[in-house]
């Protein structure tokens, strides 16, 4: 339904923002001026990157629904052309502003941005969005004035954002630990008044390609899977906690017995989903962060998600209920082999398992939950 709203021709250029050819005619039809007259205006201030646009896009895709339930007039313009430029006379007066900026932008971007949304007329509501995988809020220091902090992922404790870790994130300081490559204490001093702005943010699954992907199918696709485990990771060759932490996981899988398992990396999208198509389970570890492109990819191509224990994160829509919409691993992977051999004997519950998942991605989508997500700033 939503995606329908948006020709298809609009569509394709509303997932490209920054090609050679579309990004002028992506900022001229998206970033054109508010209509005379309209009464909420939103301006999604973007990173085009794939990761951050990602968080963006659902605010083209589902458009028509923001105007709907919260009367939102929707206007995206990048980041970087207004911290250069500011904001062009038809956009200057936003009465709501979400923006983006990145992770490992330098300190003085972060500030040039606060200051921007800080410098808004009075009665302006803004909002951060932070697209970063980590589920640390360490930008929450420079954006401590937003009205709103949203995140794809946060602690089910909110509280846990305020301990500092051995290391940048939660997980830094449990593979440190884990593989003897304990590091320095890190305190982000995060300002106690973010907790009650927190919100949390649409997952992976809006991200062009990946939303039309299940719009488009009711349910994951059938066939012959042929491969037991699907098990194509990058990041075995660093070095420090994260590398340790990827060759572990690979080996975890390559030992289970009696599998057919696909491991390596490097091969093209195309193929990688292909295999994900002909794979029963996909076991996709955590990254730099819990949530990662794979989970999504795994859930649209029905193959059955074997993560570890998301439990500790409150993500929107909620695709990670042990035994509901993916399996839990623990941590170390320790069970891997038992949880991977039980559910590769067990094709009923395998099939349960991936059309729940998959009915949950697209029930989100076709009922235009960003829409809903994001309804806190319109309150």
């Amino acid at each position: 339904m939503a995606a329908r709203a948006i020709p298809w021709p609009l569509r394709r250029l509303a997932a490209r923002p920054r090609g050679r050819l579309t990004r002028p005619l992506h900022a001229r039809l998206y970033g054109r001026p508010f209509a005379p007259g309209a009464g909420r205006r939103l301006l999604v201030l973007f990173e085009p990157g794939r990761i951050s646009y990602a968080s963006a896009y659902p605010f083209v895709l589902h458009a028509r629904a923001f105007a709907e339930r919260h009367g939102a007039q929707i206007r995206l313009l990048e980041t970087g052309v207004a911290l250069a430029q500011g904001l062009p006379p038809g956009l200057a007066r936003p009465t709501h502003v979400i923006a983006q900026s990145w992770l490992l932008d330098p300190p003085e971007r972060h500030d040039a941005l606060a200051r921007l949304l800080g410098g808004l007329p009075e009665g302006t509501v803004t909002a951060y969005l932070d697209t970063s995988a980590n589920a640390d809020i360490r930008l929450a220091r420079p954006f401590s004035e937003v009205d709103l902090y949203f995140k794809k992922s946060l602690f089910a404790d909110r509280a846990a954002h305020l301990r500092p870790t051995a290391g940048d994130t939660n997980l830094t300081e449990y593979y440190g630990h884990l593989f003897g490559m304990p590091e320095a204490t890190v305190d982000w001093a995060i300002p106690q008044s973010i907790l009650p702005k927190l919100r949390v943010a649409p997952n992976f699954l809006t991200a062009p390609g990946l939303a039309e992907g299940f719009l488009a199918r009711r349910a994951p696709p059938d066939g012959q899977r042929e491969i037991d485990l699907h098990v194509r990771l990058g990041g075995t060759r660093a070095g420090g906690w994260y590398g340790a932490m990827r060759r572990a996981a690979e080996a975890a899988a390559q030992a289970v017995p009696g599998l057919a398992t696909v491991s390596g990396s490097g091969v093209a999208p195309g193929r990688f989903m292909a295999e994900l198509r002909a794979s029963k389970m996909c076991f996709s570890p955590f990254g730099f962060g819990e949530l990662c492109w794979r989970d999504i990819e795994a859930i649209l191509a029905g193959a059955v998600l074997l993560k570890p224990d998301m439990s500790h994160l409150d993500t929107a829509p909620d695709l990670y209920r042990d035994g509901e919409t993916y399996v839990a691993l623990k941590w170390d992977f320790s069970d891997l082999a038992e949880q991977a051999t039980t559910l590769a004997a067990d094709p009923e519950r395998r099939g349960r398992i991936a059309r729940a998942a998959h009915s949950a991605a697209r029930a989100y989508l076709e009922n235009d939950g960003p829409a809903g997500t994001y309804a806190p700033l319109f309150m």
